[in-house]
Formats: structure tokens, C-alpha cells, sequence
């Protein structure tokens, strides 16, 4: 397609979600078949079926545009890459106050991204990033606090809807949980359902890669709860805005099973307008980069996202204080990382390189492109 027929299809993709946003419950279902020709003109039939398919839910289509849509995805590559970009308009409240005065967060390449970088020499043990507790977290065990992912005593507090599945470790959880994503998301009951049936699927999943994937879109769905209970689209939210993503998906994927997760959610919720499948998929890209894997729950903490693994990491959590502290001296201009896969880091590159992918992570490190090339 040339580069007039892209613009002419983004315009119409812009002026389709202008219209959909402006008039909500009141917008004409052929905006949305109308958007949905815009993402197949762009050459994205999976954001295409999810507009088709809700357009149909009040025209009389015949299928054939979802046919056309699953017909474009025969001829697509197995895996994809899709990246999202950050702005720093919010850096100074989420990330900057628990940044030493020797660090900075700038930009390191196309590839990498931003990191984060030595201002001046920095000695060995110095704590660059000090400790703060997550945004978000949520547990991946049973018998865990919906909002701290500890240990439930033996004595917990429940939601006070008697349907909800949330369980706290204390009254102060279960203030912030109410707080911050759960008082919104409380009553609906489609929603709990898709939750149980997603935290289900990650429980049997049988390998780390299934796992670590279904657990992050758990804390996706977190994520749109906070962006439910302050009433605007999650890509707005101050948390989502300073953060990048990179999402490598299977296209099919996102015509099937993942599809099918944000029709429910939408129906739930009644966000069909507000939030589109494109803006989900964004948000699980962002969750999918900067998360954290922890023994019970998968989290997300915003000043140590700003860090970039390397296998070679020249910084380490203080497992006393969770503060980050330099292993090494570091150099003034030196990024300063962390390795999210400690335990691998003494394999060879070929084995490291094969853990790392079966967890749905590429390293682009110098240890990995040194040791590639050797």
C-alpha cells in the first residue's frame, strides 16, 4: 500500500475513534464497521474482527469482513513485534524521587530504549534507586492478600460484597484495594468471572512462558480496573503514560483467544466505546516489558521499570532494605541495569538465550552480543 493510502486510513481510523469517544452509547454501529475497514487498510485485521464483530452485534453482516479479516491472517508471519512509546510527562512524581542525584533517565538506543545512566562515577554499593512499593501487584498463589500478595492470616477480611472472590490481609488492604481499582469493578460480575477464569488458565499452564503470559494479562486487567474507577482511558493514566512497551504476539493469537478476553471484558464492563482492542493490546504490551515476576506475585513498581536487564548487571536488589545498589564501580555515562533472571546468569549463552526465549524475552545486552558473536 503507498504511503497516500496509509495517511487516507489513519485519518479514517482517527475520525471513526473521534466520533465513537464523542457520542459513546449513542454512536452508530457503522463507525465501527467503518474502523474496522481503517485497520485492515493498515494491514491489522486482528484490531479489525474486534470492531467488525462489534458492529454485527446490531447490523446484519453477512461475516464476510471477519471472514476476509481471518483470510489476511493466513498470510501473516507466525510471531510479530509490536512497541509502544513512553513520554516523560510524569516522571517527576512516579520515578525521580527515589532516583539518586547521580542518576538520570535518558534515552539508549532505538532498540533498548530509555534507561537509566550514571551522571558521574558511582562507587560500589551505592544505592541508586531506593525502595518503593509497588503501583500494582497481583497474586499468582491461593491464600494470598488481593492487594499486598501476602499471606492471608488465619483470620482475613473479605470484600463486603458477599460475590466477591477478594480476600485481605488486613482492613488497610482492603481500604486501598477499594481505593484504588476494586470499589468499580466490585459488583461486576462478568468481570470476576473472566478474573477467575484467567487466574484458572495461568494456574494450569505448563510452562514458565504460559505462566509468566497469563499473569501478566491478569495484572492488564488491574490495570483497566484503576483506569474504570478514574474514568479514563488507561493509556491516560499518569502510572501507564512513562511507560514503553514491547509485545512480541503471535497475530493469530490476537484473533482468538486473547480476542475473546476483551469481548468479555467490554461486555462486563460496557466499554465498547471507550475502550478500544487496540488500547488493551498497548496496555498488555507496557504490563508485559516492566513487570516483575516475584515467587507469589507478579508486580508493577515504576522506578525500578526505568532499569534494563543485562545479563552482566552492574546493579542488585538489597534483599534487606529492597533498595538497588551498585555490584561494581560504574563509570560516568554508564547505563546502570539489573538482570531480571538472576538465576540464569551463570549459563552459557546458547542456554541462557533458550531460558530467556522460553520466557518470552530477547536480550540485547553486551554480555548476550559479545558472546553471540565469539
Amino acid at each position: 500500500m503507498n504511503r497516500g493510502s496509509l495517511a487516507s486510513a489513519n485519518v479514517l481510523k482517527r475520525h471513526c475513534h473521534h466520533v465513537i469517544d464523542a457520542l459513546g452509547a449513542r454512536t452508530p454501529p457503522e463507525a465501527f464497521l467503518f474502523r474496522g475497514n481503517a485497520y485492515m487498510a493498515l494491514g491489522q485485521p486482528y484490531f479489525a474482527l474486534a470492531d467488525y464483530n462489534t458492529a454485527a452485534q446490531v447490523l446484519q453482516l453477512s461475516g464476510q469482513h471477519q471472514q476476509r479479516c481471518r483470510k489476511a491472517l493466513e498470510f501473516f508471519p507466525e510471531l510479530q513485534v509490536g512497541t509502544y512509546p513512553a513520554d516523560n510527562s510524569h516522571l517527576h512524581i512516579h520515578v525521580h524521587p527515589y532516583l539518586d542525584e547521580n542518576c538520570e533517565v535518558t534515552m539508549i538506543s532505538n532498540d533498548v530504549g530509555r534507561g537509566l545512566v550514571a551522571k558521574e562515577n558511582i562507587m560500589q554499593g551505592k544505592v541508586v534507586v531506593r525502595r518503593a512499593d509497588p503501583w500494582l501487584r497481583y497474586p499468582v498463589n491461593d491464600r494470598m492478600c488481593a492487594y499486598c500478595a501476602g499471606a492471608l492470616p488465619e483470620r482475613f477480611f473479605t470484600c463486603a460484597n458477599p460475590k466477591c472472590h477478594e480476600e485481605y490481609c488486613s482492613r488497610d488492604c482492603r481500604t486501598m484495594a477499594l481505593s484504588l481499582y476494586h470499589s468499580r469493578t466490585c459488583s461486576c460480575e462478568g468481570l470476576q468471572a473472566l478474573e477467575l477464569d484467567m487466574y484458572s488458565q495461568m494456574k494450569a499452564s505448563e510452562s514458565i512462558t504460559e505462566k509468566n503470559a497469563a499473569a501478566a494479562q491478569l495484572l492488564m486487567l488491574r490495570v483497566l480496573s484503576v483506569s474504570l474507577q478514574q474514568q479514563i482511558v488507561p493509556t491516560a493514566l499518569s502510572e501507564m503514560r512513562i511507560l514503553s512497551g514491547r509485545l512480541l504476539f503471535h497475530p493469530k493469537t490476537l484473533a482468538g483467544c486473547f480476542l475473546e478476553i476483551y469481548e468479555r471484558f467490554t461486555r462486563a464492563c460496557g466499554t465498547a466505546t471507550s475502550i478500544t482492542y487496540e488500547e488493551m493490546v498497548g496496555i498488555l504490551a507496557r504490563v508485559t516489558a516492566n513487570c516483575f515476576h516475584r515467587e507469589n506475585c507478579v508486580e508493577l513498581c515504576l522506578p525500578r521499570s526505568m532499569l534494563n536487564h543485562s545479563c552482566e548487571a552492574n546493579v542488585a536488589e538489597d534483599v534487606q532494605t529492597g533498595d538497588l545498589k551498585t555490584t561494581q564501580d560504574v563509570p560516568r555515562g554508564r547505563e546502570l541495569t539489573i538482570n531480571y533472571y538472576p538465576q540464569l546468569k551463570h549459563l552459557d549463552y546458547l542456554e541462557r538465550s533458550q531460558e530467556l526465549k522460553r520466557r518470552g524475552f530477547t536480550c540485547l545486552c553486551h554480555r548476550c552480543k559479545r558472546e553471540k558473536s565469539s
